[in-house]
């Protein structure tokens, strides 16, 4: 599968595999600590090499409650078929679906259903 048919298949599973409102209100703050651990990365090699360290501890703190999150989900997601698949679907919903997720509005539209169904 191209990377753009990943992202398409992605896409597509997005909405149902975060409906849970604290997998949500996670994921509003651990994906943007996923990309800041990534331009800590580069930054670390021109500045203080300790903002490796930072770096990668927001990338594994990012991927932990991310994993949490979507424990709490109905509709868990679909299996991964090896570590490459793994890091392909994480690096699609990290710097792509989330991102269209959240500025589409679908995140918050996900946010309030959630939040009507438990009112009602």
């Amino acid at each position: 599968m191209s990377f753009g048919e990943l992202l398409a298949w992605a896409w597509r599973e997005t909405p149902p595999v975060h409906r849970n409102v604290t997998n949500l209100v996670i994921h509003i703050f651990a994906v943007p600590l996923f990309v800041l651990g990534h331009l800590l990365l580069p930054a670390a090699l021109v500045l203080e090499w300790w903002l490796a360290i930072v770096g990668l501890l927001c990338i594994i703190m990012s991927i932990a409650l991310q994993g949490f999150g979507h424990s709490m989900e109905q509709q868990k997601v679909p299996v991964f078929t090896g570590p490459r698949d793994f890091v392909r679907r994480l690096y699609a919903e990290q710097f792509c679906n989330f991102w269209r997720f959240l500025l589409s509005g679908q995140w918050f539209s996900s946010l309030c259903a959630n939040n009507d169904r438990r009112v009602a």
